[in-house]
């Protein structure tokens, strides 16, 4: 009985390990055995879309990202999910991109923040637990809204979008299906990634950066001109 745990115990955690592998972007297995896919959003099939509002500057981008590439990204039948963790974002979509939707249902998934500008250490380290946790109720529904579905997650820097990585990759892990992550990063930076940007490097499906400095330094990154 117990050599039968134990093999058994063996073989799941080597699945593991190769789920893993396939599913982390950076270690490129999935992503090489998929170069021959059509890349890009299909035209004809409906989207599931999910953003992330920070605050400040990130939400000032994600609301331009949006409004510049309204066509693919919010056109007629797309399902929009915005998740915030402050009132001013969430006021800011809705007076803006959020006020001339048309054909496209949007719900709202709040976020603790991960952490507060100027907090300390000890602060942040609460913050940052408190929001992983919280964090994962939501992330299990919305993971379950894109089974099947044609589905996008956008992300755009603050650190509350490294919980919603990893979670998303973890729960793709275990659940055995797809997560499309494209995270973009911010166009103040120029030559050298944000934290944000570093942690999220190996896990996004996609690493969008603005400016060619970056592009030639990452392998991993692309590169498609100035998008906010």
């Amino acid at each position: 009985m117990g050599y039968t745990l134990c093999l058994f115990a063996l073989v799941f955690l080597q699945a593991l390990v190769v789920r893993t592998l396939w599913v982390i972007p950076i270690f490129g297995i999935r992503e090489g055995a998929e170069l021959s896919e059509k890349r890009g959003l299909q035209a004809g099939r409906a989207l599931r879309l999910f953003v992330f509002l920070g605050s400040g500057g990130h939400t000032g981008e994600m609301l331009r990202l949006l409004d510049n590439y309204r066509t693919a990204l919010l056109r007629p039948g797309t399902q929009l999910y915005v998740g915030f963790s402050d009132e001013a974002s969430l006021r800011k979509f809705q007076t803006t991109v959020g006020a001339n939707l048309s054909g496209v249902e949007v719900q709202f998934l709040r976020f603790s923040k991960a952490r507060e500008v100027g907090a300390s250490w000890l602060a942040s380290t609460r913050s940052v637990a408190f929001s992983f946790v919280q964090s994962l109720w939501c992330l299990t529904w919305l993971k379950w809204q894109f089974v099947g579905q044609q589905h996008l997650v956008l992300l755009n820097g603050p650190g509350t979008c490294c919980i919603i990585a990893s979670w998303l990759k973890m729960l793709e892990i275990v659940t055995l299906t797809r997560s499309k992550i494209v995270y973009v990063e911010s166009l103040a930076r120029t030559d050298t990634l944000s934290l944000s940007g570093k942690l999220l490097y190996p896990l996004v499906d996609e690493f969008v950066v603005q400016w060619d400095e970056l592009y030639e330094r990452y392998d991993r990154a692309r590169c498609y001109g100035i998008l906010v």
